[in-house]
C-alpha cells in the first residue's frame, strides 16, 4: 500500500476530519482535489475566492468571496498580531485581502485547522505570512521542509529543498532531526535511516562543505530524542553509498546498518532542489509537498507545478500533521 494511501486511511478512520484553506480555489486543480478529499471524507476543506466570478456554477463546497466579506476580524488579529512591527490598521485591511495572508488568519484564529498553497504563489509568499502570523512551533530553531517522494512500494524523504539556501552546520543538525522525525511521525516510516548527503563518504573528500556535514553528523549522532525513535543516522556520504547496500558497506565505515537508507537531508537548497527534480522527472517518482516543519500549526507549499493528484497528497500529509498536533 502506497503512503499516500496509508495516510488516507488514517484519516477516514478517525473521528476528528480537519478543516484545511485552500488558498487558491480559483485553480481548477485545488477545487478537483478540495471535492475528493472532502468526497472521501478525510478532510473539510475551504476555499478562498477573490471575487464571485472566479466561482464555478454549481460549486458548493465551503467557500469564502473575499469581496463580499466582513474581514474586519481578521483585519483586526493581523493588527494586533503586528502593530509592534509598526504595521497600521490601514496596511492590515489591505493584506488580509491577499489569499495567502488571509488563509493564514484563519488558521490562526482557530477557524482551521491547516493550509495549502503555492500552485499559484511561491514558497516566498506560502511562508512570509506564515512565519509572521503562526511563527515556528515551540522549540523550533527554524522551519524546513520535506517531500515525500514515491514509485510504487517505494517511499523516501528529501529535505531541506525549499526553505534553507546554505545552512550552517548547526542548522544542518536541527534540519536533519526535524525531517527524521517527520518522516517516522507524518510520514509513517517505521524504520527511519537518514542520510546526510555530501560528496565525499567517510572521509574520501575534503573541503569546506564535507566539514559542515561531519560537524553537523557530530551534533546530531547521539541526540536522545532520535534515539528514542530508532532513528539511525549516517553522515556524510555520497548518494551511491546511501542508495545502495553493496556501495555502502564499501565505503561507509563505521555504519550500523545495511540497509539503504530511506531519508536523505541535502547539503544545500541547490542539491535538494536539483536532486529531488531528477528522481522526480528522471525517476518518475512522485513528489509530494514541499511539506513545511517547524511552524506552530500546519501550512504547506505546493510546487506551481502540482497536479490535482499532488494536491491531494498532500491534502493528507496536512491533515496528519493536525491529527499529530492534536494528539
Amino acid at each position: 500500500m502506497s503512503i499516500i494511501e496509508t495516510l488516507k486511511q488514517k484519516l477516514q478512520n478517525t473521528t476528528y476530519k480537519p478543516k484545511i484553506v485552500y488558498v487558491e480555489g480559483w485553480n481548477s486543480n485545488i477545487r478537483d482535489a478540495a471535492l475528493e478529499v472532502s468526497n472521501n471524507k478525510t478532510i473539510n476543506p475551504f476555499l478562498i475566492f477573490h471575487t464571485k466570478s472566479e466561482v464555478p456554477s454549481g460549486f458548493n463546497l465551503p467557500h469564502i468571496i473575499i469581496d463580499e466579506t466582513d474581514l474586519s476580524k481578521y483585519t483586526n488579529l493581523l493588527f494586533e498580531l503586528r502593530k509592534s512591527k509598526g504595521m497600521t490598521i490601514e496596511q492590515a485591511q489591505q493584506l488580509v485581502k491577499q489569499p495567502n495572508y488571509l488563509a493564514t488568519l484563519i488558521v490562526k484564529a482557530n477557524d482551521a485547522d491547516g493550509e495549502i498553497c503555492g500552485i499559484d504563489y511561491t514558497t516566498k509568499d506560502t511562508l512570509k505570512p506564515a512565519l509572521q502570523i503562526i511563527k515556528t512551533a515551540p522549540g523550533a530553531k527554524l522551519v524546513t521542509s520535506a517531500f515525500i517522494m514515491e514509485k510504487n512500494d517505494e517511499v523516501y524523504v528529501f529535505g531541506d529543498c525549499a526553505i534553507n539556501i546554505y545552512p550552517t552546520s548547526e542548522e544542518l543538525a536541527n534540519i536533519t532531526k526535524m525531517i527524521s522525525l517527520f518522516a517516522h511521525n507524518t510520514a509513517n516510516i517505521p524504520d527511519v535511516r537518514t542520510a546526510m548527503l555530501s560528496y565525499s563518504t567517510s572521509g574520501s573528500g575534503a573541503g569546506e562543505s564535507v566539514d559542515k556535514v561531519k560537524s553537523a553528523y557530530q551534533l546530531i549522532q547521539n541526540d536522545s530524542e532520535l534515539k528514542a525513535q530508532n532513528i539511525q543516522i549516517f553522515g556524510e556520504m555520497q548518494f551511491d553509498a546511501a542508495f545502495n547496500s553493496q556501495v555502502m558497506q564499501k565505503k561507509a565505515k563505521g555504519i550500523s546498518w545495511s540497509k539503504p537508507a530511506n531519508a536523505f537531508i541535502f547539503p544545500n537548497i541547490d542539491a535538494g532542489n536539483i536532486g529531488y527534480k531528477i528522481a522526480q522527472r528522471m525517476g518518475n517518482y512522485k513528489a509530494i509537498g514541499p511539506t513545511l516543519i517547524g511552524l506552530a500549526l500546519p501550512v504547506n507549499d505546493l510546487s506551481r507545478g502540482a497536479s490535482k493528484d499532488d494536491v491531494v497528497g498532500l491534502s493528507y500529509i496536512t491533515g496528519n500533521q493536525v491529527l499529530q498536533i492534536k494528539k
